[in-house]
């Protein structure tokens, strides 16, 4: 070595770089758990915003029977509904006495307008005789149900 050279110190030098490479894998993994938390909070915002969604489209929704029809001689009924909410329905289920009704023939999933009457017409699960008192629970596309108490 020359007297005029000035003296490296290789170990200071390779606390430096370890250091930097520590900060550097630190900045790394704060990044990545950054990034992870952020798509994660997206994620369960999206799912929130369709939930709210949902019930805020339940809530608008309403309908009602204003009749009940039956020919007297068969199991068949002929329901007249009104939709007095702010979304057009569907209805999509029947039940009578708690059965579901498994044979329909007109007004299945399809649309009743706002403010308009539609129909459904099935064949009941239960027997139809007169004077017996029958539970009909109407059930919409959002899942609203509406319970009927009819006297035949």
């Amino acid at each position: 070595m020359s007297k005029g050279a000035p003296l490296r110190d290789n170990r200071a030098v390779s606390e430096i770089v370890a250091s930097l490479i520590l900060l550097l894998i630190v900045v790394a993994l704060g990044t990545f758990l950054y990034g992870y938390a952020v798509s994660f909070t997206g994620e369960q915002n999206e799912a929130f915003k369709g939930e709210i969604a949902t019930e805020a489209g339940k809530a608008q929704e309403r309908f009602r029977v204003v009749a009940v029809w039956w020919s007297g001689s068969s199991d068949d009924l002929n329901l007249t509904i009104l939709n007095y909410g702010k979304l057009d329905i569907e209805i999509v289920d029947a039940y009578v006495n708690g059965r579901m009704v498994q044979s329909y023939y007109a007004g299945r999933r399809l649309p009743i307008l706002t403010s308009q009457l539609g129909r459904i017409m099935f064949r009941s699960p239960e027997p139809v005789t007169e004077g017996s008192l029958y539970e009909i629970v109407l059930v919409s596309g959002r899942g609203v149900s509406y319970v009927y108490r009819w006297e035949c």
